[in-house]
């Protein structure tokens, strides 16, 4: 589970509880906690840098799981 996160996102702190509970089941947990980004700041990706980076992550994380299937 890849959980990407801005650190001034309105809901920082259920994205941490669901990584612990998901951890704690077992669950692959990837958190990643963005620095100054907040709520869905992937839709920003035509002007922000940081979303193009999380949207290029997040598309590594999924290839990454579909090769180790």
């Amino acid at each position: 589970m890849l959980i990407q996160v801005g650190a001034a996102e309105t809901l920082l702190d259920d994205a941490i509880r669901l990584a612990k509970v998901a951890g704690a089941a077992d669950v692959r947990v990837d958190l990643q906690i963005w620095p100054e980004m907040v709520h869905v700041w992937h839709i920003f990706h035509p002007e922000l840098k940081a979303a193009r980076r999380a949207i290029e992550q997040g598309g590594d994380y999924v290839r990454t799981c579909i090769r180790e299937a």
